[in-house]
Order: structure tokens, then sequence, then C-alpha cells
């Protein structure tokens, strides 16, 4: 009898493992890492086994660099406090949120000149209602206040297993609904028309558009308001509503906190090809000196795919891909040194040049990751400046009157949206997702939060064989 037991257990543990499904995830940064930490609070350990693949260091476009001694954010540096998700990742690994980003005192500048300046007092309201006039202020703040609050309304759907196959439909999911409880499609029209189109149409003035309005477009996505459309320029303006964060310590330490915790297998490898024939999933990478081949039930694609930014070529039933669209190039010159006198501004001011012509688009003050009001009393005088042209020493000495040390990033931070911003689908082929398609609606840690959970709820939801169930915990 305790043969015969055994026989049944042992033949059953073998059964289960048989349908556990090989899911491969490429790409560790936020989005990737949220999908990894998704899938596993859905889904059963023992019913899926999770591999992530990267070539770089877990935190993709989340990075930090050591200058003067410290350390600072040069990726994605700035969390908004109503990105919901993101919150909700800073308490699940119990990080605390950042003092190192302030919002300071800032100065606009036209060529050479101070055209405004702020630091958040009673009398800067009233210069700012005399400079951009106090309807198209309010109107501004309504839109973007308007446009968090329909933000806000996909997170119950996602919460409650929604899943949504094209961008087009999460956007519309957003949307608000009309007093006949129809949905409207007021996100996706958004993203028809520039931001700056948008913003006339509102009557908002001019010189609020060109000034405020290019601020906000040129220092978050290195592009004007004509280029850029109207989604990812509302998102770009609710980064100067105030109120921003990171976490302590760098933001990279989130996508490396959802990586232990959901279990996952870490492949530190450059991914060549993945081929999707009739659903499955081939997995081409390199390891060292040797290609390796690999099977996979599902594949999650958590990087760009246009050509600038990836050599990974995906084929479909045989066919190659192409994927339209470019990256913008941003340079990041963090500097150790003093600002030049000639802006007669303080150290601490944050200078935003919005005159199209000055390809820098800020110089702001940085204060350490690992930030601690209580012992840091003196700190270096370290800046980000933002470029997107190399600039000489003879060019860097406008901004600088000297510079102890100097480091370059120099990366394609996000999409160029005057070249493409089509709304595709997740879904890429059968069992086969792009997460990143999300970044053509806005280009955020937030959005990629949001895509992963919507990519988890469509493999959750999505039937399944009887071969390799997935077995729902919820």
């Amino acid at each position: 009898m305790n043969k015969l037991k055994c026989l049944l257990l042992c033949s059953f543990s073998t059964l289960i493992f048989a349908k556990q499904s090989k899911i491969a995830i490429i790409g560790a940064g936020i989005g990737g890492s949220s999908v990894s930490y998704f899938l596993t609070e859905k889904l059963s350990k023992s019913d899926v086994s999770i591999t992530v693949f990267d070539s770089g260091r877990v935190g993709g476009r989340l990075a930090t660099t050591k200058i003067a001694g410290r350390e600072y954010e040069t990726g994605g540096s700035i969390i908004h406090p109503a990105n919901r998700l993101m919150v909700e990742h800073l308490n699940r690994c119990e990080f605390k949120k950042s003092r190192s980003h302030e919002d300071g005192p800032f100065s606009m500048i036209s060529k050479g000149e101070i055209i405004f300046q702020a630091s958040d007092g009673f009398f800067d309201k009233i210069k700012s209602v005399m400079r951009y006039g106090l309807f198209s202020l309010l109107k501004l703040d309504y839109f973007v206040g308007n446009l968090l609050e329909n933000f806000d309304s996909v997170y119950p759907k996602l919460e409650a297993g929604q899943g949504f196959d094209t961008v087009t439909d999460l956007l519309d999911a957003m949307s608000p609904v009309s007093r006949n409880g129809d949905q409207s499609n007021e996100m996706t029209k958004l993203t028809k028309v520039s931001i700056k189109q948008k913003l006339q149409d509102l009557s908002i003035s001019d010189i609020l558009i060109n000034e405020l309005g290019m601020v906000a477009s040129k220092v978050n996505y290195g592009q004007f308001p004509e280029n850029i459309h109207g989604f990812v320029g509302s998102v770009s303006l609710a980064g100067i509503q105030g109120g921003l964060w990171n976490v302590q310590g760098g933001n990279y330490r989130i996508p490396e906190c959802l990586l232990k915790k959901s279990g996952a297998k870490l492949v530190s490898a450059s991914v060549l090809s993945i081929s999707n024939n009739a659903g499955i999933n081939n997995v081409t990478y390199k390891l060292g000196n040797e290609e390796i081949n690999e099977e996979f039930d599902t594949v999650i694609v958590a990087t760009p795919l246009t050509p600038d930014k990836t050599v990974l070529k995906v084929s479909i039933d045989g066919q190659v891909q192409s994927f339209a669209g470019s990256f913008q190039r941003t340079l990041a010159y963090l500097v150790h040194g003093e600002l030049n006198p000639r802006f007669g501004v303080d150290s601490d001011d944050n200078l935003f040049f919005v005159d199209p012509e000055d390809v820098v688009a800020s110089v702001s003050k940085l204060v350490p990751v690992d930030f601690d009001p209580e012992k840091d009393k003196t700190l270096p005088h370290v800046f980000k400046l933002f470029s997107r042209e190399e600039l000489s020493d003879a060019e860097m000495s406008k901004y600088f009157s000297s510079i102890k040390e100097k480091q370059i990033i120099d990366w394609l931070a996000y999409p160029n949206y005057s070249t493409y911003h089509g709304l595709n689908s997740f879904r890429l082929a059968p069992n086969l997702f792009h997460l990143n398609n999300i970044e053509w609606a806005a280009s955020a840690m937030e959005m990629s939060a949001l895509a992963a959970k919507n990519i988890v709820n469509l493999i959750v939801n999505e039937p399944r064989n009887e071969k390799k169930p997935y077995k729902n915990e919820l």
C-alpha cells in the first residue's frame, strides 16, 4: 500500500512539473521587473518559471553614478505623487521617498537673459498671474488636474484583472465616461494633436505655452510643444506641479527589489533573436562566447525595438518584423563645479532655457540619492545639464565658471515623438508581448508599470490548453 501511495504521489509530482510554463522577460528595467513581480503575485510559482534576460545592469534606464564622492541619479529621476503603482512598489519594497529632489527656485532664460524667476512664494504667484494671465493659469491647472483624475480611473480596472490588447484600448479605459454611460476616447484624441495645438484650442496664452510649456516638454523629453502629442505633453506638464520624489538610495533599487521578490532567474546575456512560430517562442541569446537556443511558452519584450535601440530581431512565422520610430538622443552632463556668475542666480537655482535654438534644456543643482538632512549640512556643488548635442569645453564655460570633475551620459532616453506615435498592440503574436509600445503614449516609470500589470492580466486571462495551464491564485 505504501509503495502504491508513493508511486501515485511521485507520478502526480512529475505531472505538476511537466505542466510548469516557462516565461521569458527580455529587459530588467522597471517594466520587465514589474512584469516579473506581477506574474508571481497572480500565479503560483509551482506553475510558472520566469527567466529575465538583460545584458546590462538591473534597472535599465534607472541608473546612478558617483561624482564628487557621492551618488546621483542619472537616468529616470523623478516620480509624480499620483503614480500609484510606483508608490505601491516603494511600499512593498519598504523603501523611503528621498529628499534628494527639491522643488527649489528656478529661472527661465531666453537668449542669455533671465525672463522669469520664481521661488514658490506669494509674490511669485502674483508675478505668474501678471505674466501669463489668471485665466490661462487656471485653464492649464484644470487641464492637468482633469488628466490626472482620468488617468487614475484605470487603476481599479487593472486591479480587477482587466486586460487591454492595445495601447489605444488602455488609453480609452482612462478616458471619461459621458452622462449616457458611453466611454469616450478623449485620451486617445490627445495623441493625435500636438500639446501646443491642444493648449491653444483651450485658449491658453501663447506666452505660457512657449515658456512653461517649453520648460515641461524640453526638460522632460528634450522636444518642443509643437513636436510632442497632447498626451505625453500633458504628462510632462504634470511634472511641473511639484511634489515629485525619488527613491532613497536610487530609483534602480525598485527593479532590483521586484526581481528578488519574484524569485525570477536573472541571466546576464544579450538576446539576439526571438522566433515565434504558431505561438511557440524560440529565444536565442549569447552567454559569453556561446549562443544558446531555448524554447519558452510566453515571452515579454520589455525593451524598445526601434533600430537605434536594439539589435534584437523578432520574427513571426518566418517573417522578420520591423519597428518604426526612433529615440531622442539626450546628453546628461554631471558637473562638479560652479555656475557661471553671468546668470546672476544663486547656485541652488534651477535654470531652464526656453529658447528653441538653445541645445541646452536645463541646468539643475543635484542632491545625492542618500541625502540625509540631519547629517548633510554641506554638499558638493554638483549639477546636471541636459543637452541634445555634445558641448565643447568653450560651450561648457558659458554655463560653468569652473569645473572640477565632469561625467557625460550619452543615451537614447525616450521616444522621438515627431517620428512615430502609433499606439499598437501589446501582443505581437500569440504568447509574444511587447511592453514598450506604451512609451509611444508617454515614456515614464509609471507607464511601464501600468503596461506590465496590463500584460500580466492578458496572460492570466488567456485560455490555456490542458497540457500547460496557469493556476490563478486569486
